[in-house]
């Protein structure tokens, strides 16, 4: 018999997902394995979580509480001008239970036009969600599930959401809105989004259109001469008409702006400073603008004219968006800057149309952040917001929203391109456990790696080795296959152990019932496994450094050898076992504190029982050879486990 083919099938043609079993003749049932993906336990699926500084199993989505969503947010004032009709539209289409794309280019005022379909919704009581891009995200279907499993479930998780799970859990949701900004996705990842939450309606923004329905689909296209002039009257606060516009370079601005809402707000806020600047008597070093003809001002001269003429604090601010390129939320202003007073500047930036809003933060536009190149200023020290940030999430009590994972890679890359090696070690320890509990593994993992690169070229032996072995845990929960994250769980977080307790009874039924889920293809492969245990701030991994007493390094030695999958008969295991017991008799020869040495012995006592049992021991004749072996490997990496737990009471791990 051979597990090792091709998933099964769903009616639809899709592979089955990872948990569906499949029938084995004389055996019990065995599941197909994935190595990228979501781990499975029986028919029910695992995920991970970080929180409070560890690692935690969450169950099945089934077996989570479903949030009610909140009634839609929307900004309290929207401006428009000449799309009144398609927001009413939109609405319409909406309200009848179909979903909808605004598309076309960006900066055309997509995101303006969705706020304003939220503000008519919102005050209907509609309930939902708006996603909007985060830094890096791939803007794949996968990430969207993550996401909005997020939402519906109040979990960050770390690994894949299955899709046929997830659909499952949510059919019976109804009446409940999703708005997705800057979707990427095609049409075929709309349709199974689509099937997926079937009772939901969706209203994505997209730079084209992949909606299937194609009468729901709305082009967006650049403001009208007329919206254009009527944006500007408002803004400026003037009842000019053509002729008074053209006096003010109306078609200029129109002609630079392509139409573009922002740019057009960019310049309204350009004509309404000029006179103020010209008016101030004290003129700070950041504060001169300089000289200009307003004719030849295209809107990214009009953004730096706009730039020099902020305070130092908002200016700095300003210069930490354009340098790290994420976007920031006020609390984490003066943390990155380095300035207490820097804090409370996002409304004087927002008033120079410097920045736009981006979610609970704000975002620099692409016309200041090219400003800011053009103006040669020195960019934000990556050291300051090193320290800062440190400092701030050091004191989990006065973090009031996690900043942007790939802030924190961004500094730490920053560190690492000045050659700052000691504080770059020490940053990635805290920004480590900040992005896992922001659901971003992928960064997590790209910090290691930066701190691993640090430690090593600074000379720092215990970070590298504490980074080498962490990257390679935390590699493999959110990648590995089935089998090897559950070993590692079940030392790795106290949260996993209680619930898998509840879940089988005991650790061992728990496991037992797990080994029975493995394939030949997936076997036990336990060998880059290490065992970590969860700190405040990240995950400490066993080393083999100094500082352990006497005999603990020849008895973590020879427990190693029990991830080897070579056992395939309870005789082999019988072996492993004997192995075990003289090792540890051998360590407890070394030892030199009592009670290290008493725990040896007893260990030796123990695994000497557990191979006279193995010996003795016949395989049932109805069962296939090779399902005897992964019984018998997961059997024998779990002795390992078990002795490794017994030997952390006396042997430090860290």
């Amino acid at each position: 018999m051979s597990t090792a083919g091709t998933p099964p099938e769903d009616p639809a043609g899709r592979p089955a997902p990872v948990g569906a079993a499949a029938s084995v003749p004389g055996a019990r049932k065995a599941v197909v394995d994935v190595n990228h993906g979501i781990v499975s336990q029986g028919d029910n699926a695992i995920n991970l979580v970080f929180q409070e500084g560890g690692y935690a199993q969450v169950p099945s989505l089934a077996a989570l509480p479903m949030r009610q969503p909140e009634v839609l947010a929307a900004p309290a004032d929207v401006k428009l001008f000449g799309r009144q009709a398609l927001v009413d539209s939109v609405v319409s289409q909406l309200t009848e239970g179909t979903s909808v794309q605004l598309y076309g280019d960006e900066g055309v005022g997509k995101s303006a036009i969705a706020d304003a379909v939220h503000q008519r919704l919102r005050a209907r009581g509609t309930r939902g969600h708006v996603l909007r891009p985060r830094t890096g995200e791939t803007g794949t279907l996968g990430t969207l599930y993550e996401r909005l499993a997020t939402v519906f479930f109040g979990h960050r998780f770390l690994r894949e959401v299955d899709e046929t799970e997830l659909r499952q859990t949510v059919a019976a949701v109804h009446d409940v809105h999703i708005t997705v900004i800057d979707s990427a996705l095609d049409e075929a990842d709309l349709r199974r989004l689509l099937q997926t939450f079937s009772g939901c309606t969706f209203l994505f923004t997209s730079p084209y259109r992949t909606l299937p329905d194609a009468a729901t689909a709305h082009h967006v296209q650049p403001l009208s001469r007329a919206a254009a002039i009527e944006l500007l009257n408002s803004e400026l606060g003037l009842e000019l008409g053509p002729e008074g516009l053209r006096n003010l370079q109306f078609d200029l601005a129109y002609s630079m702006s392509e139409g573009r809402p922002q740019r057009l707000l960019l310049y309204a806020r350009f004509i309404k400073a000029s006179d103020d600047w010209r008016d101030r008597a004290d003129k700070g070093p950041h504060d001169r603008p300089p000289a200009f003809d307003p004719v030849q001002l295209s809107p990214r001269h009009q953004a730096a004219a706009l730039a020099v003429a902020l305070s130092e604090p908002a200016r700095r601010v300003l210069v930490a968006l354009a340098t790290f390129g994420t976007p920031l939320a006020p609390a984490w202003f003066a943390p990155v800057t380095g300035h207490p007073d820097d804090a409370g500047t996002e409304q004087e930036l927002l008033d120079r149309r410097l920045v736009v809003h981006a979610g609970d933060g704000y975002a620099i536009t692409r016309d200041a952040a090219a400003a800011v190149r053009d103006l040669a200023w020195d960019p934000a020290p990556a050291a300051t917001a090193a320290e800062g940030l440190h400092a701030a999430l050091a004191r989990r009590e006065a973090v009031a929203t996690w900043p942007d994972p790939h802030l924190l890679l961004t500094v730490a890359q920053g560190l690492n391109a000045g050659q700052q090696w000691s504080l770059t070690s020490r940053f990635v320890r805290v920004a480590v456990s900040a992005a896992l509990t922001a659901g971003s593994g992928s960064v997590a993992l790209e910090l290691y790696g930066l701190g691993r690169i640090a430690a090593l070229r600074g000379g720092l032996s215990k970070d590298h080795d504490y980074y080498v072995h962490t990257e390679e845990q935390t590699r493999h929960l959110l990648e590995g296959d089935k089998v090897a994250v559950a070993a590692a769980l079940l030392i790795l977080s106290p949260p996993l152990t209680a619930s898998a307790a509840a879940t089988g009874g005991k650790i061992s039924g728990f496991f037992g019932k797990l080994a029975t889920t493995v394939t030949t293809k997936a076997g036990i492969t336990a060998a880059a496994v290490t065992v970590a245990v969860a700190t405040t701030v990240t995950v400490v991994v066993a080393t083999s450094g100094d500082g352990k007493p006497a005999g603990c390094s020849e008895a973590l030695a020879v427990n190693s050898a029990l991830t080897e999958r070579d056992a395939r008969t309870p005789q082999d295991l019988a072996a492993a076992y004997r192995q075990l017991a003289g090792g540890m008799t051998t360590a407890a020869g070394k030892a030199d504190d009592p009670a290290v040495q008493s725990v040896f012995r007893q260990q030796a006592v123990t695994f000497n029982g557990k191979a006279d049992n193995k010996e003795a021991e016949t395989p049932p004749a109805d069962v296939h050879p090779d399902v005897t072996a992964v019984l018998v490997s997961s059997e024998k990496l779990r002795g390992g486990i078990e002795n490794l737990q017994a030997l952390s009471s006396i042997c430090p791990l860290d």
